[in-house]
C-alpha cells in the first residue's frame, strides 16, 4: 500500500483527475481575464452607438458559464474517489504504527483537509494567481507605471508572507497536537480538564486569526494605495476615454481581488504541511 499522506504524493498518485480539473479552471479563468478588457470595449463601442463590443461580451460569458459549470461537476466526482482512497490509506498506516484511536479518528478527519486543498483552496489560489498575473499583464500594457505600482504591491505582501510563516506553523502544530487528544479528553477526562482542553483548542485558533487578521491589514493597505495610485494614472493619459478608465480600474481591482485571498492559501499551506508530517509521523 502506498502511503499518500503529503500534497506531492496525492498529486502524483491522482495526477490524471487533477490535471484534468486544472485545465478546465484555466480556461475558465482565461476567459475571466479578458471580461474588463471587453467591457471597456463594449462601454466605448455603446457610447458610439456600436453592439460589437457587448456581443463580444456576451460570447465570452456564455463560453466562461459552460466551463464552469462543467468544472464543477467534474471536480466533485474526481475528489470524492480521491478522499475514499486516501482516507483509508491513512486509517490503515496509522493502525499498523500502532497508533491510538484517538489520534487515528483526529488524522482521518485531517485527510480530508489535504484532499480539499486540491479540491477548492488551490483552485481558488490558482483562480487569484492567474488573475494577479493576468491583471499585471494588462496593466503593464496600458501603463507601466501601473506595473511598477503592481510589483511594489508583491513585494511588500511578499515580506509579509516571510516573517509570519514560522508564527503560523507553530500555531497550527499546537492546535493539531490538542486535537488528538480530543477522543480521550471528552471519554476519561474530568470536567475542568475537558474545559482546559476547549480553552486551549480556543487560544491557538485566536492566535491563528489573529495573524490572518494582521496580514489582511497590511495587505489591504498596501492595495489601498494601490487603486488611489491607479486613479490618478488613468485620468493622465493623452485621451483617457471611460471604457479606458474602467479597464484600469477593473485589472486593479483584479489585482486586489486575486491577492485578498493569498493569506489565506498561505496560511493553508503552512497548515498542511504540519498534517503531512503528522500523517507520516515526523
Amino acid at each position: 500500500m502506498t502511503t499518500t499522506f503529503s500534497l506531492q504524493h496525492i498529486f502524483r498518485r491522482f495526477k490524471g483527475k487533477i490535471v484534468i480539473t486544472f485545465a478546465l479552471l484555466l480556461l475558465e479563468n482565461l476567459a475571466a481575464v479578458l471580461q474588463p478588457l471587453v467591457i471597456g470595449m463594449a462601454i466605448n463601442d455603446l457610447l458610439d452607438q456600436s453592439l460589437r463590443g457587448i456581443t463580444f461580451f456576451v460570447v465570452l460569458y456564455i463560453i466562461g458559464l459552460i466551463i464552469g459549470v462543467g468544472r464543477r461537476m467534474y471536480d466533485t466526482r474526481a475528489y470524492t474517489s480521491i478522499y475514499t482512497a486516501v482516507a483509508s490509506d491513512t486509517v490503515e498506516h496509522q493502525r499498523g504504527q500502532g497508533v491510538a484511536t484517538s489520534a487515528i479518528v483526529t488524522r482521518s478527519n485531517l485527510v480530508k483537509e489535504l484532499v480539499d486543498f486540491f479540491e477548492h483552496d488551490l483552485p481558488q489560489g490558482f483562480s487569484s494567481a492567474i488573475g494577479v498575473v493576468g491583471a499585471t499583464i494588462m496593466l503593464a500594457i496600458i501603463d507601466w507605471r501601473l506595473f511598477l505600482g503592481c510589483l511594489v504591491a508583491i513585494a511588500v505582501i511578499y515580506l509579509i508572507y516571510h516573517i509570519s510563516e514560522k508564527p503560523i506553523f507553530r500555531f497550527n502544530q499546537k492546535l493539531n497536537d490538542e486535537l488528538e487528544q480530543q477522543v480521550d479528553v471528552i471519554t476519561r477526562s474530568p470536567r475542568p480538564s475537558i474545559l482546559a482542553h476547549f480553552s486551549n483548542l480556543a487560544k491557538w485558533r485566536i492566535k491563528l486569526s489573529d495573524t490572518e487578521s494582521v496580514n489582511f491589514g497590511l495587505i489591504d493597505l498596501a492595495l489601498f494605495a494601490l487603486v488611489i495610485f491607479a486613479l490618478f494614472i488613468s485620468v493622465q493619459g493623452a485621451n483617457p476615454t471611460p471604457g479606458g478608465i474602467f479597464s484600469v480600474l477593473a485589472y486593479v481591482l483584479e489585482f486586489a481581488e486575486g491577492v485578498y485571498v493569498l493569506p489565506f492559501i498561505f496560511q493553508q499551506m503552512i497548515r498542511l504541511s504540519e498534517i503531512s508530517s503528522r500523517l507520516r509521523g515526523t
